[in-house]
């Protein structure tokens, strides 16, 4: 990744005031990571929490089966790369922040201490570029120490993403003026703005909520505040604006109306269809997964696939998400996600997809692909692509998708000693020619492995018709024997005969058991981890309700009215 040109605020902050701003960060990092272990989250005396600790305060029912909320306990969560970059960007108006941070670092190691204190370095350096009001003063200009304590009163709080309690505007004032005696004005006030800017309140969504009447000590109703982050976050994947932030202050999210209001606001914002698109991506494992790699990084035999290129890869990328954004946009309806033949396609997509359409790279128009080969976004070239082998379609690949993350069936680990390797056919001037599917029911025949692949093969069959980049075939590209799409599935409520992927596709957009699936994994994306035995009740509101309606915007909606999203549970473990 490029670094970003260093600026001249960067010629002033020496190894000093990098030492003293690691040196003091450290300091508070202790009152805050240790949420399960009894300590407040924000290190404080809980000043800042919504007023009224109790839940009925609202009137509104506790608990979706009208008593006392449950919810399942689970782990502090921290912000994802996606999520921080978009943080650093809004909190300080720089559109073009990029920064190295990976959420999986922990923040006591050295990497994890590194990369934070370089990002809060490189800020510093584009603050040239900042169009927030971070300093009310010109930090470069004459000493004001009220100008610091104003960026403690107004900037921090925006970091944390809630008022500040008075630990730590002590911890924060103490920061300045330590740095103040020993560097001066201006390099005090950087150490104060790379403190907030790696504090662990900004990387950490710390949710310790308000006591709940009637309900068990350690499930907790989220502050306004803490409800107005996790909603920010799971529909638009960065920190709240400024009139979600006004609704918090105001303590509007207590209640139903007041929470539905801001959800639909924040739906009709493009952030939230943005972020619908890459929730969808997610599903799809478009961005790799624990056995394939990433679209960016699938790669192709170039004799079989000469087209197939890195453009062409992100064409693949463009023309999926456009297609889904317009689902959003429009009728936001699963079933048209999955049966939709709609394409916004380039030159070489198009003769992919074998439609008329622009001629050039640089070209893009919206098409109608054949409805007889294309339904959907699992008939699409991305979700093709990935799920292949570098020289031909993979029915094990597809077809275990389609099972763990469409129809949610739980397989078996493989025995040990399985052959993982690509299966691609075997071409005529080998000796008598395989098809993959051939090749693949021989493979997998033996005792060890035919109960799991009498599932996922059937499954995968149904997508012979696409090779390796997703191009439509009739002949495979390898064996050059005609393919067979037929199958009959087994073990779901989609059950039966099957002729290929359209007619699957189909299926699954009606299939109950689909759309429950689909909504328990954006359930798991909304609260930050699986559904426990706690979130049953929330749960299954939330899932049936989706398998009615199959709309994706009431999902949302019924996800953040859920006791699981709207509550939190401070429990170690579920009881």
């Amino acid at each position: 990744m490029g670094r970003i040109r260093r600026g001249r605020a960067h010629a002033r902050t020496g190894p000093a005031v990098r030492a003293a701003g690691l040196g003091l960060l450290l300091l508070g990092v202790g009152c805050y990571a240790g949420r399960h272990d009894g300590v407040r989250a924000d290190g404080g005396d809980g000043e800042g929490d919504s007023a009224g600790s109790e839940a009925g305060d609202s009137g509104e029912p506790l608990g979706c089966d009208g008593g006392a909320p449950v919810v399942a306990p689970r782990p502090l969560r921290r912000l994802d790369p996606v999520q921080y970059q978009n943080t650093m960007r809004d909190l300080l108006g720089d559109p073009q922040f990029v920064a190295d941070y990976d959420s999986t670092e922990p923040l006591i190691a050295e990497r994890g201490v590194r990369q934070l204190r370089d990002g809060a370095e490189l800020a510093l350096t584009r603050r040239d570029q900042w169009s927030v009001a971070v300093s009310p003063c010109d930090i470069d200009g004459p000493a004001d120490d009220g100008c610091a304590e104003a960026l403690i009163e107004v900037f921090a709080p925006r970091a944390f993403r809630r008022p500040l309690s008075s630990d730590e505007r002590q911890w924060l004032q103490g920061i300045y003026y330590d740095a103040r005696a020993q560097l001066g004005f201006g390099d005090a006030m950087e150490v104060l703005i790379s403190t907030i800017l790696q504090s662990p309140a900004l990387i950490y969504l710390g949710e310790e909520g308000t006591a709940v009447e009637g309900a068990p000590d350690e499930i907790r109703r989220l502050t306004d505040h803490e409800l107005a982050s996790r909603l920010s976050y799971f529909l638009w994947d960065t920190m709240p604006d400024d009139e979600l932030f006004a609704a918090a202050d105001a303590q509007q999210l207590t209640t139903e109306q007041g929470l539905t209001t801001q959800v639909e606001r924040l739906l009709a914002d493009p952030r939230a269809q943005a972020r619908g698109q890459q929730l969808v991506w997610d599903w799809m494992q478009l961005d790799g997964g624990a056995l394939h790699f990433s679209l960016e990084e699938s790669d192709k035999r170039e004799d079989l696939y000469p087209e197939y290129s890195a453009a062409l890869a992100d064409a693949m990328r463009t023309e999926t998400m456009a297609f889904v954004g317009e689902v959003l946009a429009d009728t936001a309806s699963f079933e048209q996600l999955l049966t939709g033949t709609r394409a916004y396609v380039n030159g070489p997509l198009a003769q992919l997809y074998g439609v008329p359409g622009p001629l050039t790279a640089d070209s893009w128009e919206w098409v109608e692909l054949p409805p007889g080969q294309r339904a959907g976004v699992l008939t699409r070239a991305a979700f093709l692509t990935v799920f292949a082998s570098p020289a031909s379609q993979s029915p094990i690949r597809r077809g275990v998708f389609t099972l763990e993350e469409a129809l949610c069936v739980k397989l078996g680990d493989p025995p040990p000693n399985a052959d993982d390797t690509p299966i691609d056919g075997q071409s005529p001037d080998e000796g008598e020619p395989l098809s993959i599917r051939q090749a693949t029911d021989a493979r997998t025949a033996g005792a060890d492995c035919i109960g799991c692949h009498s599932v996922i093969n059937p499954a995968g069959y149904t997508f012979e018709h696409y090779d390796a980049i997703g191009r439509w075939q009739d002949d495979e590209v390898i064996s050059g024997l005609p393919v067979d799409s037929n199958s009959a599935l087994v073990g779901s409520d989609v059950d039966g005969p099957v002729a290929d992927a359209v007619e699957l596709s189909a299926r699954l957009a009606g299939s109950e058991q689909v759309r429950t699936c689909f909504a328990d994994r954006w359930f798991e994306q909304a609260v930050g981890g699986e559904a426990g035995q706690l979130d049953a009740c929330a749960h299954d509101r939330v899932t049936e309700s989706f398998a009615a309606s199959g709309d994706l915007r009431e999902l949302m909606v019924a996800i953040v009215l859920s006791d699981s999203f709207r509550y939190v549970n401070l429990g170690s473990e579920e009881q």
